[in-house]
């Protein structure tokens, strides 16, 4: 399954939290990464990037990256070729520059959302279950990042790359932090564990994607969660 294959490179390269203090830090660095390349011309267009943006993301989503050609950008954008080279060098740095503009949304928003939540279980249920959220209420985002670019070894080039390991890290912390809290076993392994929960709920993503089913994705992944941690919370030594 070549989303649980991904998940395996960013677990790897995601170190896990050991202090609590860092919990506010990890949130910190996931809702300030940089939304747009460093090396962008201040001076340029936003509306017309934007619009650059907003048009790869219904190319890519319907004829995915490999199949989608710059001239297609340019004509669903509304602008010449020669204008789109001067904002995005190739269709794969605008490719990766559309998740990472969504990852710190997400990000933002869960911030929000688990404020004031003391459980790690129920701060980890909330995530996976807004990540959920997030595909759904973003679809087209979502077939990019879960079908294209999550399985994609080429991330590990780009600086998306470390948006994805904090999509891992977040969660590592969270399986560390329900074990001293004593509602996770101890002496399980937090990089297994991270990848059945991921791998499980972002099947549930993929299948959704591309198929709508199940139709109630919310509460699919709601439930595959549920199962999963319970299991996790009930394994013996």
């Amino acid at each position: 399954m070549p989303t649980q294959s991904r998940a395996a490179v960013s677990l790897q390269s995601a170190l896990p939290a050991t202090d609590a203090d860092e919990w506010e830090d990890l949130l910190h660095r996931a809702t300030t990464r940089p939304k747009r390349a460093p090396d962008r011309k201040q001076d340029r267009s936003k509306r017309t990037e934007q619009q650059i943006l907003n048009a790869a993301l219904r190319v890519f989503a319907r004829d995915g990256i490999s199949r989608s050609r710059i001239a297609d950008i340019a004509a669903e954008a509304g602008i010449s070729t020669s204008t789109l080279y001067e904002y995005y060098k190739s269709k794969e740095d605008l490719a990766y520059d559309l998740p990472t503009s969504h990852l710190v949304t997400f990000f933002e928003e869960y911030r929000t959302a688990v404020a004031g939540r003391t459980s790690a279980r129920d701060k980890l249920q909330l995530y996976l279950s807004m990540s959920a959220d997030f595909a759904r209420e973003h679809a087209e985002w979502g077939r990019l990042f879960y079908l294209e670019i999550w399985p994609s070894v080429l991330v590990s080039e780009t600086e998306l790359r470390h948006s994805v390991d904090d999509f891992a890290r977040i969660v590592l912390y969270l399986i560390d932090e329900g074990v001293r809290q004593g509602e996770f076993p101890a002496g399980r392994n937090t990089y297994e564990t991270a990848s059945l929960l991921l791998g499980a709920v972002n099947q549930v993503i993929i299948t959704w994607l591309l198929y709508r089913r199940p139709r109630n994705l919310t509460k699919a992944s709601a439930e595959i969660t549920e199962r999963v941690l319970n299991m996790i919370a009930n394994e013996k030594d």
